[in-house]
């Protein structure tokens, strides 16, 4: 009995301790726009928050709260610190490890929750299942999110044969249907950006389609009709699909830029400033 006592003492300092990690890791992350030059960022703040999250991870590594934003960290620093190609595939390969890990916990947890074959089940038994594990449609998200970045700093093509696309598919569709307003309906957004993006291989990719992405752009924009990323992401799929509505999307692209960015999210809002600048000088707008 007092062995059991003891134990449980331990789990319970143990899970404060990493509450306590996540909590410094959050106040760093809250302040990871400062001093930043348009759409790059400093390092100081991120890097503390992810150093404050893997803290947590070691003091609990069944806390998929600090797992998830131990990823997000990671595709933030990746895209929007690092400064050249090299730095990028390096970062996200420390995020793709980070995912595997935390996807094993995840893993787990569906296991114990009555799930025989995660790899086997279908998105909608898994999210269904997902639904009641906290954090769970965040390490989904955010893995899709890291596994899309590698995929950019690697080569589109070299990762649709390496089966990238049908993974960051199927998690983003994973969170979608857990939770389609997460993070302004990221899941959607990632969705469409895959679909827009994927290279066309017949027998790997070829479900990859621009009507589908104009489709899940638009779903993520109803989540969030203020978000500058989607905008980005969907005037530039409006264009390579249909010329036709290439006037729309420079009319969109023309009014985020003058538009103040939310607060929460500067440095990302700044950097989807700064792409939409390329495409309207691209287009000769």
């Amino acid at each position: 009995m007092r062995k059991v006592i003891a134990t449980s003492a331990l789990l319970i300092g143990l899970a404060a301790a990493a509450a306590a990690q996540i909590a410094d890791g959050d106040q760093q992350w809250a302040a990871r726009a400062e001093g930043h030059q348009s759409g790059h960022a400093k390092a100081t703040h991120v890097d503390a928050a992810i150093a404050a999250y893997q803290r947590a991870i070691a003091q609990n590594p069944n806390d998929l709260e600090a797992r998830w934003k131990l990823l997000r960290g990671l595709r933030f620093k990746g895209a929007y610190v690092a400064s050249s190609s090299d730095d990028k595939k390096q970062i996200y390969s420390t995020a793709k490890k980070a995912g595997e890990d935390t996807l094993a916990v995840v893993d787990r947890l569906l296991s114990a929750k009555g799930m025989k074959s995660v790899s086997k089940a279908t998105e909608k038994e898994v999210a269904d299942v997902a639904k009641s594990i906290p954090g769970a449609d965040e390490v989904f998200l955010w893995d899709s999110v890291n596994w899309g970045e590698w995929a950019l700093a690697y080569g589109k093509m070299a990762a649709a044969r390496e089966g990238a696309a049908d993974r960051i598919r199927r998690e983003a569709t994973i969170a979608m249907l857990i939770d389609p307003k997460l993070e302004g309906g990221a899941p959607s957004r990632v969705l469409g950006r895959l679909h827009d993006q994927t290279p066309r291989i017949p027998f790997i990719t070829g479900w990859a389609s621009n009507r589908e992405a104009v489709r899940f752009l638009n779903e993520s924009l109803k989540a969030d009709p203020t978000n500058k990323i989607t905008k980005v992401f969907l005037a530039e799929a409006m264009v390579s699909g249909n010329s036709d509505t290439k006037p729309q999307a420079i009319q969109s692209l023309k009014e985020l830029l003058t538009t103040p960015n939310d607060p929460n999210y500067e440095v990302e809002q700044a950097a989807a400033q700064d792409d939409a600048r390329a495409l309207l000088k691209k287009w000769g707008a």
